[in-house]
């Protein structure tokens, strides 16, 4: 008997954001773009993953995903100029919601 995976969401909501997690084909991603994953700052924001990392699951597709969704609580909690203390508790809160209150939480459990 096999079973089935968590489906990675197509939205994940953190705090007052709301992002749409697109799967680019690996030849788009990562041979033309030289990425494996982006995040763009702008409304509707998008995070766009490679899809052959994100369906090979896995700790890879895990790390890439949390990645991106970094540079969304970077982005978020504006911490360009900040202080470590600030930089490290925004993180934390910003983890702590992706983990604990986010729609990825289940698929991470399955794919760590």
């Amino acid at each position: 008997m096999s079973l089935k995976k968590v489906k990675l969401p197509s939205i994940v909501s953190v705090g007052a954001f709301d992002v749409e997690l697109v799967l680019l084909d690996h030849e788009i991603s990562y041979e033309v773009c030289e990425q494996q994953g982006s995040f763009v700052p702008k409304p509707p924001y998008k995070i766009y993953l490679d899809e052959d990392i994100i369906n090979e699951g896995g700790k890879d597709a895990v790390n890439l995903v949390v990645h991106e969704l970094l540079h969304v609580g970077y982005f978020q909690y504006s911490l360009k100029d900040k202080d470590e203390e600030a930089i490290v508790n925004s993180f934390g809160n910003f983890m702590t919601e992706l983990l604990t209150r986010s729609q990825l939480r289940k698929w991470i459990k399955d794919n760590a």
